[in-house]
């Protein structure tokens, strides 16, 4: 796997982030003022209300298959209800993640081959909070506190950020769903997760494309 160089690693964040940083940030998702607490690199972050808001047709796929699968009289999602075959269509970009900590960290149980191949490395078997430790992304109180806003929320938050500085100029554009097993809690995050190329989702955001 690619490390930061020198240049980049002024601009990291600790080895570590506190459950208090993590809830603040996830709060301000939650209420919808997420700028004050990410930098430049973070284009977006937003529940999800209508398929049409979405960039990418794998994420538009999964959003619907996750409103399909509610139940009719709860509205819960359960997870036997999502395997690999229903998802068919865009499992190259899917990431399944365990709930640890009450939302506060996660476990990739599955890490999809597109998302490996441009990110150079499976994080599989691994914690969110280890791939942070490892790779000192700067950006990882941007992942944890939205993986605990959905946890929170229970419902999809879409994001757009700039990957790090040492994957080549890509956006990933990810949707993150959460299920459970057969409860009221959130216990997975199902996540379609999209690399696309800096400028084409800045075309995308100035109204050229999409």
């Amino acid at each position: 796997m690619k490390t930061p160089d020198n240049s980049t690693r002024s601009q990291l964040e600790p080895t570590e982030l506190a459950d208090d940083e993590i809830r603040k940030a996830g709060l301000a998702i939650l209420d919808g003022g997420f700028r004050q607490e990410f930098g430049r690199d973070v284009h977006q972050i937003s529940f999800v209300e209508e398929m049409e808001s979405l960039p990418e047709p794998k994420l538009e796929f999964l959003y619907k298959l996750w409103l399909d699968k509610a139940d009719p009289e709860t509205g819960r999602h359960d997870r036997v209800d999502f395997d690999m075959l229903s998802m068919l269509p865009a499992v190259g970009n899917i990431m399944i993640l365990d709930v640890l900590r009450n939302g506060y960290d996660a476990r990739y149980r599955l890490y999809g081959t597109g998302i490996s191949d441009a990110s150079s490395k499976n994080w599989t078997g691994h914690t969110v909070s280890e791939m942070n430790r490892t790779t000192r992304h700067e950006l990882a109180l941007m992942y944890r506190s939205v993986y605990l806003a959905v946890y929170e929320s229970n419902w999809p938050i879409y994001s757009e950020h700039l990957a790090p500085h040492w994957l080549s100029g890509k956006v990933w554009r990810r949707l993150v769903l959460p299920v459970s097993y057969g409860g009221e809690t959130c216990e997975q995050f199902i996540v379609g997760n999209i690399p696309v190329s800096a400028l084409l989702a800045d075309a995308g955001r100035n109204g050229d494309l999409l």
